[in-house]
């Protein structure tokens, strides 16, 4: 039977060692941030396909030599007829339900006042979504899932404030994994007009038939390291398709993607310093992923290399 002295003893040496490496951790938090906490990055590298038999590859070959459609290269406009408030930032259009969501700012820093309207076709009514004031949302995009039309927006949350509020929301983030990640992603119900949380993501390009999305996450600000993930919309199920640096540290992306003409099919352009995390190895990408297919195809090889 142990003593009361011999307790204490086991307690006072398990603080000695948990205390100092606490205080590092905390101070690693308040100065550089929690890395990765809560992003959902992973390193994935993909098998590089070498079988150039697929029925579709050389079609899709063919899409993707043309470079960037000429109409995601405009500038954001709003419809015709239709005033928002400052100017507009964002645009989607989904033709099937004749649904708009426009995007307008207001300033110019960013603190800008962000204004989030849905315009019906059918009806000409314009409305202003119901988010909250301080949340930090971008790049409304619709979808489809279970038949109905869904609207996602992208949350920016900067872990970049000053200490004490950084190791505050450190802490609340145990409980609340919304508090995590830098970028996420939430759900807007336009019947219910209720917003719901998605998961950590950003950079969300939606299939032409609205079913699936395609979407990065990576660490906290400066971090050049990212995963591309695919979403199915109707199942919520969220696979990692590759993980690659940015081909200059801090420089920026330096990769594209963008879906098939039949969603099908999501092809990777740009460069990159690869797929792994600690061993550099510069890439020229011109790579496609085939749903269903796992792995990529280069679509620099023909089917005779």
């Amino acid at each position: 039977m142990h003593s009361a002295g011999s307790k204490r003893w086991i307690f006072a040496v398990l603080l000695a060692l948990l205390f100092p490496a606490l205080a590092i951790h905390a101070s690693c938090v308040a100065v550089l941030g929690p890395g990765n906490w809560g992003s959902g990055m992973e390193e994935h590298i993909p098998e590089i396909l070498a079988d150039q038999s697929h029925p579709a590859l050389d079609g899709y070959r063919s899409e993707f030599s043309n470079g960037t459609p000429p109409a995601e290269q405009t500038a954001p406009a709003a419809p015709p007829g239709v005033a928002v408030r400052g100017r507009v930032a964002a645009v989607d259009h989904d033709e099937s339900s004749g649904l708009w969501v426009i995007q307008s700012q207001e300033g110019s820093g960013r603190g800008d006042e962000r204004h989030f309207y849905l315009w019906s076709e059918t009806d000409d009514f314009l409305g202003e979504l119901r988010l909250p004031a301080s949340f930090i949302f971008d790049q409304p995009r619709f979808i489809r899932r279970q038949g109905e039309t869904f609207v996602v927006l992208e949350r920016r949350n900067t872990w970049l404030m000053p200490v004490r509020d950084k190791l505050r929301r450190y802490a609340k983030s145990w409980f609340d994994d919304t508090l995590r990640p830098e970028r996420s992603l939430y759900l807007y119900d336009l019947e219910t007009r209720n917003l719901s949380y998605i998961g950590p993501g950003h950079s969300l390009a939606v299939s032409p038939d609205r079913t699936h999305g395609a979407l990065l996450r990576s660490g906290a600000t400066a971090s050049s390291f990212y995963s591309l993930h695919l979403w199915a919309f109707e199942s919520g199920e969220i696979e990692t398709v590759v993980s690659l640096h940015e081909s200059e540290p801090g420089g920026g992306r330096s990769f594209e993607y963008r879906w098939s003409e039949d969603s099908r099919a999501l092809h990777l352009s740009g460069n990159s310093a690869g797929f792994e995390r600690r061993n550099p190895q510069r890439r020229t990408l011109n790579h496609l992923h085939i749903r269903g297919v796992p792995g990529l195809y280069d679509l620099n090889r023909t089917s005779q290399n």
